[in-house]
């Protein structure tokens, strides 16, 4: 068994990699719209929370906060964000989607689902719900460095 889920792994790994790859470059990169992918990602993490401090989005992006500072000011210099201190605490600067922002962020969004639905559409119904519960089973537990489940 130990040798066939060596060739399920390699077989795996190639077509994942392919595969993300690919739906990545066009889900994620938006250059028509001024976005590449970590700004668009960076854009729906604002929107998504309203309000943002650069140290949530370090985290949550898993870059130096020096980078995401980059990245806001390009945000900000479009005229997608805009950064305000924080009421509670003066020091803090928090980030928001402008209304330009909010209107760019729902295109390229939309932009977005319409890529995954030309790649989703060539599966029948019982080749999407095998999918989508196989990914679903593989992200509700993450297995220890052991295999077992954590």
């Amino acid at each position: 068994m130990d040798s066939n889920l060596d060739e399920y792994i390699e077989r795996l790994l190639s077509a994942w990699s392919k595969t993300v790859r690919k739906m990545q470059s066009e889900i994620m990169h938006h250059r028509e719209l001024g976005l590449t992918g970590p700004q668009f990602h960076m854009l729906a993490l604002i929107a998504k929370n309203k309000n943002c401090n650069v140290s949530y989005l370090s985290d949550k992006l898993e870059v130096k906060p020096s980078a995401i500072t980059v990245m806001a000011d390009r945000l900000v210099q479009s005229g997608y964000v805009e950064r305000r201190h924080d009421d509670q605490d003066r020091r803090a600067v928090l980030l928001s989607v402008t209304e330009l922002g909010d209107q760019v962020y729902e295109e390229a969004r939309k932009r977005s689902r319409n890529v995954l639905k030309s790649y989703l559409s060539g599966l029948e119904p019982h080749e999407l719900e095998v999918l989508i519960g196989v990914i679903e089973k593989l992200g509700k537990d993450e297995p220890t460095d052991d295999g077992e489940e954590a």
